[in-house]
């Protein structure tokens, strides 16, 4: 078992910070132009400089991701290096990794382990946050367990979004646009202006559209297309001083064809048809009899309410929000009529009530005290025809894609609903020991109840109705959970001098316990539901530095972080369905660099590094992966009473968690004439290689890549105008965003990849304007 050494941390830091004392300001009474901004963030529930306080946070502005012409939180990886992206079989389980952990369980009785959080409301699920980034003041990527003061489901971290708030100063706005290779056209904006003297609005809007970069061979088309709009308005009311009433309500949809998976392994079951398509990890291409779609809707409606009462602020943040995904993929991932359909539907309702009472920062003791309530539901309905092709009852496949077979289709159909109930106090307080000494600590107690309904009312023959089911009907009574834990942080912050702050901390973090509501769900899953819930344990060590007359940012961070009952999900290739597990401990010790520099006016330079080893202990009856020897590790042995293969996965590495990941920006800005400036920027991002399988699985498996961005343009008018021409991906590097088992309905051993916007190099042009 790896750990670090926190005491030679320590020590370096010590060092760094008597080092950064002892520096002369090279640089000072140059031209105050270059030096940083100060960046203000919430991280902690009030405004601080986030250059002080005991969190490791990532912090990209709006103007950041319009430049690199964003469209939704997956673009973070491109910025971050602590953050990474895995897509689904589907949008909606695309999931967000911070510190190379993310949710991996593709069912609604499993909740992200990053929340997403928006204007302080949490999204429950993965799906309903990748949408458009359009209008974004800032968004604050906060690492490891931040449960003390965001609460649900943030056991490895919290992508903290806010956007633009109404303007009292006068009418401003902007209007963008792209154009891109693909088909894709992109225009969004925003306006705002006062109403009265109280009295402020702010109106956002986009669509954007583009072709997908796959060919289905059975259209002669692209597949993968997108089309979204949407919508935000936010009323600002200051009826007193003291009392400041914010409401906001947004609506976007998303419909695309998504979820057609190139081939990357084929199957080696010799009834099945030949694609045409290339077979491997450059394939581009399906031939799809089953045209792929997803509708998605996203809505809600938040009022926050902020009350001065004397130097302290009482906050109530009440919310409604829905999501819906209605989807339909050609599962066998062929032109032969196998499985004709997997149409489901996904829905979810949440109702939210936050109160805080902030104190007024202080140089001795302040607190943020509070309360938190969610009330949320998720169905889903699943219906499936097909049969498998292995079983006997295909003896063979017309060249037309229709089959010669013995029985009729079986059918998967059901539905399920899981209620989720929770409520929570929770506090953090600061106590000031002098002018440069910080102790930090904070508790939150939970309680939450979970409900599971669950339906499948016809059994599912598809190996044939001469055969066993492969799912049973299946109608049991309802299930009900309870659980209760308490988490919290303690840290210590000691600011060496006003641009040196180094700290310490211990948190812990909690995710739900996992319930298995997919449609092929067992009576012996049943049985042993739910799977235990996700506990995370975080120790760090921060040194928070600004140099060089602040025209050099420079953080380091040391981390040990275990997972402990890391739910996990592994694909059973018998009746082609993932299943839950409770994938013991993980561990991932690592470090952090991030830095920003401005060495003169008008250059830019910021990147940084994550170095991870993170790696599964305690499982030593792992499951095995499709088609695994005994050579390769996996041996009978007998748990229970039943002989089941396994193997040891103690020391292998975990999932989706590169050992370092690092990325580069560069921007250099020069006025050409009059008020014309030109500017060019470069972006690189780099990451080792990495498995998508808890099982190992070699077929799941994507080197090492780095892709690079260019762009360049020119402003005008002070900057209220730019031109920009960009190429993504300039030296066309080939990687996927995921790999999954295409199934048994597809043929045993096959595997079909999920591929990126920039898979092949592709260039466009963006135009913004300011007023």
């Amino acid at each position: 078992m790896k750990r670090l050494s926190f005491g030679v941390f320590f020590a370096a830091l010590m060092s760094s910070t008597a080092m950064a004392q002892t520096m002369p300001p090279q640089t000072t009474g140059q031209d105050e132009a270059s030096q940083l901004d100060e960046i203000v963030v919430t991280a902690q529930r009030r405004e601080e400089n986030v250059q002080k306080i005991p969190v490791a946070v990532a912090v990209v502005d709006g103007q950041t991701l319009a430049r690199r012409s964003s469209t939704d939180i997956s673009d973070l990886q491109a910025l971050v290096p602590s953050v990474s992206f895995a897509a689904g079989n589907e949008l909606r389980n695309n999931s967000i990794r911070v510190r190379g952990v993310g949710t991996d369980v593709f069912t609604t009785g499993i909740e992200p382990s990053v929340s997403t959080v928006v204007d302080g409301v949490v999204l429950q699920r993965p799906g309903s946050a990748f949408s458009d980034l359009g209008d974004i003041q800032r968004i604050e990527v906060l690492r490891g367990p931040q449960g003390t003061l965001f609460g649900k489901n943030s056991s490895a971290g919290v992508v903290n979004v806010i956007t633009q708030a109404p303007s009292f100063s006068g009418p401003t706005g902007n209007i963008g646009g792209l154009i891109a290779q693909d088909n894709e056209y992109r225009i969004n904006g925003a306006y705002s202006a006062p109403i009265s003297d109280t009295l402020a609005f702010r109106l956002a809007a986009f669509y954007r559209t583009q072709d997908g970069i796959v060919t289905n061979l059975y259209t002669n088309d692209t597949v993968n297309d997108q089309e979204a709009y949407g919508a935000r308005l936010k009323l600002a009311w200051n009826p007193s001083d003291n009392l400041r009433i914010q409401f906001a309500a947004d609506y976007s949809e998303l419909n695309s064809s998504a979820g057609a998976l190139p081939l990357r392994v084929a199957t080696n079951n010799p009834k099945a048809l030949n694609t045409g398509t290339p077979v491997g990890p450059n394939n581009d291409q399906v031939n799809n009899d089953v045209v792929p779609f997803v509708d998605q809707e996203n809505y809600g409606a938040s009022l926050t309410i902020d009350y001065d009462i004397g130097d302290f602020t009482l906050t109530s943040i009440t919310a409604v929000r829905d999501f819906s995904n209605t989807s339909d993929v050609d599962l066998d991932d062929t032109q032969a009529q196998i499985v004709l359909s997997n149409f489901n539907i996904e829905s979810s309702e949440t109702t939210t009530q936050e109160f805080r009472l902030t104190s007024p920062a202080s140089d001795v003791f302040d607190f943020v005290i509070g309360a938190y309530f969610f009330d949320g539901s998720v169905y889903n309905y699943l219906n499936r025809p097909g049969l498998n092709l292995a079983s006997t009852a295909i003896t063979s496949i017309n060249p037309d894609g229709t089959l010669n077979r013995t029985s009729p289709y079986g059918l998967l159909t059901g539905d399920s609903t899981v209620e989720s109930r929770n409520a929570s106090i929770f506090g953090q307080a600061n106590w000031h020991l002098g002018d440069r000494l910080t102790l930090t600590g904070g508790l939150r107690y939970l309680e939450e109840d979970q409900t599971l309904k669950f339906s499948r009312p016809v059994s599912a023959f598809f190996n044939g109705d001469t055969q066993p089911a492969t799912n049973p009907a299946f109608t049991p009574p309802d299930l009900d959970f309870h659980d209760s834990a308490l988490i919290g942080k303690a840290a210590i912050t000691f600011e060496a001098t006003e641009n040196v702050t180094a700290y310490a901390s211990y948190s812990t973090g909690y995710k739900s316990e996992g319930i298995t509501s997919s449609l092929g769900l067992t009576q012996a899953q049943y049985d042993v539901q739910p799977a235990p819930a996700e506990t995370s344990e975080l120790i760090e060590a921060g040194l928070k530095t600004r140099l060089f007359d602040r025209r050099l940012t420079l953080n380091v961070t040391a981390f040990q972080t275990t997972f402990s009952d890391y739910q996990a999900q592994v694909y059973n290739a018998a009746v082609g369905l993932n299943f839950i597990t409770s994938a013991g401990t993980v561990e991932i010790p690592g470090f952090e660099i991030e830095f920003q520099a401005r060495p003169f006016e008008g250059f830019t330079l910021n990147g940084g590094v994550t170095k991870l080893d993170a790696t599964f202990q305690d499982i030593p009856n792992g499951p095995c992966y499709s088609g695994q020897t005994a050579a390769q590790g996996c041996v009978p042995t007998q748990l229970g009473t039943a002989i089941v293969s396994v193997q040891n996965l103690n020391d292998k590495p975990f999932i989706v968690a590169p050992d370092i990941r690092y990325t580069l920006s560069g921007r250099y800005e020069r006025l050409l004439f009059g008020d014309v400036e030109g500017f060019v920027q470069m972006d690189y991002r780099w990451q080792d290689d990495i498995i998508f399988e808890i099982s190992q699985n070699p077929n799941m498996r994507q080197d090492a890549y780095g892709v690079a961005d260019v762009s360049a343009g020119v402003s005008f008018a002070d900057g209220r105008y730019d031109l920009t021409a960009f190429v993504k991906n300039v030296f066309d590097e080939q990687y996927v965003s995921n790999i999954v088992p295409n199934g048994a309905s597809g043929g045993a051993n096959s595997y079909v990849q999920n591929l990126p916007r920039d898979f092949h190099r592709y260039g466009g042009v963006t135009f913004r304007a300011r007023f």
